[in-house]
């Protein structure tokens, strides 16, 4: 059970434009009707105007070509004869740049918004809503997911903002859940590829009527130990539930689990337009450790396996689990994956948050640079154990942002009242765009894929000291002739030759050289 408090040119030459590598044969017959087969920008179904740079899909690996004494280039089979000294000519290698995770900032700004009311965030459509999942039982019994006792009632409450700041009471749905008990791992979306009585969808975990769990397990013991869970047994049985309303005020249960499984923590569910898909985080608990896994479904009520997805590496302490997914993605842009989960230390019973990406939401990595929150984030006051919440939001003063619940105590320290009291909740975030750095320590270069133009002008997201530098070309607009762009900007404007037109028609496609010395960069944009 968790607490928490709330949750190019190369010069002026032409070149080849490169589709994307997982858009091949392999990826043809699984892309969506009306995405872009060449989706750079992430399985979207528009060209965007904007790119982060949080995971590979933008840059091209490029090789090396080889060639004779006569600079002609030697294919790999059947080179002519006699044989010579071939030399290496690098084509389009990056060199010199390195993914870095940005570190979190924890300290109030002005401007701000409130946290508003304790619940789980959802954004849909320019509003954000608020919903809490509320049990009760008779005085002592409520013990969360230990809890076995009948409760008296189970509530779903909301409310709506549409900025954060001002929170409108929606009321609260009474659910009928008969010889349900065990609740917990409650998370709420919206679906908007679903039927309009069922926009709003709920998931939680709850032990079944007890009538029912002899055919369940009879059914659960079919599955293959790999997608089953080592806590689940006859007598400790749980399921996943869900839940649909038309508005997200009256909510209708689903009667029958949608599968078994067993959730007492950080659940989020979401449909994946380009999958054509739901697809849910959840949590496996596999060689007594704890881990992110992940399960998919074409219709709602029938899940597939549930497999195992982020455990801890080899190289971290065997003390240490993966504990929560606060799978998110980036404001505005869905086809940024992004995930803030908790790495629990068993050894001293505290925790970090990491930040991993994904380009398309099934296969992850962290991001190089260590945490982005950890204890010492929080110089003003002791912090031992920390959750990251989804999710990720737009905040005030150019900034983005999770809800954290920091404790000044170990996660299994006795919870008496006074110690569930003394988790506090905040914000932690970065400024716009910076979450991942595209960094050259020295000098650095790369090129992207082909991207589609969808602007006039170019704007970069960077910052370098006063010597570092970073130069962008193109086919059209070489690299030579770019105005050296110095400082640190949200939007520096490329220029070449003090001409910031990027001279190519809208919705061809070019690929993006990028030269960086001494110099971060976090993403660019078409305006």
């Amino acid at each position: 059970m968790l607490r928490r408090e709330f949750l190019m040119t190369m010069g002026s030459g032409a070149f080849l434009a490169f589709a994307h590598p997982l858009i091949g044969a392999a990826r043809a017959e699984q892309t969506k009707p009306g995405f872009d087969d060449n989706p750079i920008g992430g399985y979207v179904k528009t060209p965007p105007k904007a790119y982060l740079f949080t995971d590979h899909r933008l840059i091209r690996t490029g090789d090396l070509d080889w060639v004779g004494p006569d600079g002609k280039g030697l294919p790999v089979a059947g080179p002519p004869e006699p044989v010579v000294d071939a030399r290496a000519v690098p084509n389009f290698v990056p060199y010199g740049i390195r993914f870095v995770a940005q570190p979190a900032r924890t300290e109030p700004v002005e401007g701000d918004p409130p946290a508003g009311p304790p619940g789980l965030v959802v954004s849909a459509h320019g509003s954000y809503w608020v919903f809490h999942f509320r049990v009760d039982y008779q005085p002592g019994r409520n013990l969360g997911s230990y809890s076995t006792a009948d409760p008296d009632a189970v509530w779903i409450s909301a409310a709506k903002s549409d900025d954060l700041h001002q929170w409108k009471d929606l009321g609260k749905c009474k659910l009928a859940l008969p010889g349900q008990s065990r609740f917990d791992g409650f998370t709420a979306f919206v679906d908007d590829h679903g039927l309009p009585s069922e926009r709003f969808k709920a998931v939680y975990m709850a032990r079944p009527p007890e009538d029912q769990i002899p055919a369940l397990w009879y059914a659960y013991r079919k599955i293959h130990p790999r997608y089953r869970d080592v806590r689940i047994s006859s007598d400790n049985f749980t399921c996943i539930y869900g839940v649909t309303s038309p508005d997200g005020i009256k909510w209708t249960p689903i009667k029958e689990p949608l599968f078994t499984h067993y959730s007492d923590t950080d659940t989020t569910v979401y449909y994946d337009e380009w999958l054509g898909r739901y697809v849910m985080y959840t949590r496996l608990y596999l060689t007594g450790r704890r881990m992110i896994a992940i399960a998919e479904a074409e219709d709602f009520r029938k899940w597939g396996p549930v497999s195992p997805l982020i455990w801890p590496g080899l190289e971290e302490p065997l003390s240490t689990d993966v504990y929560t997914n606060a799978r998110t993605c980036y404001p505005g842009m869905p086809e940024v994956h992004l995930m803030l989960p908790m790495f629990y230390h068993r050894f001293d019973q505290t925790s970090d948050i990491r930040l991993f990406s994904s380009i398309d939401g099934l296969h992850w990595s962290q991001v190089p640079g260590g945490p982005v929150l950890t204890p010492r984030s929080f110089a003003d006051r002791r912090t031992e154990f920390i959750v990251a919440s989804k999710p990720l939001l737009p905040l005030a003063n150019d900034r983005v942002g999770f809800r954290y619940s920091a404790s000044p105590y170990p996660h299994k320290y006795p919870r008496w009242k006074e110690i569930l009291a003394s988790a506090k909740g905040g914000w932690a975030g970065w400024e716009k765009g910076r979450l991942v750095a595209l960094t050259a320590d020295e000098e650095g270069e790369f090129v992207t894929f082909s991207i589609p133009v969808t602007g006039r002008e170019l704007r970069i997201n960077a910052r370098t000291p006063r010597a570092g530098m970073i130069k962008v070309g193109f086919d059209g607009r070489p690299i030579e002739d770019c105005d050296p762009i110095v400082g640190d900007s949200f939007a520096h404007p490329v220029r070449w030759r003090g001409n910031p037109d990027v001279g190519i028609e809208q919705g061809k496609s070019v690929s993006i050289k990028f030269h960086l010395r001494r110099a971060e960069l976090f993403g660019f944009e078409w305006v």
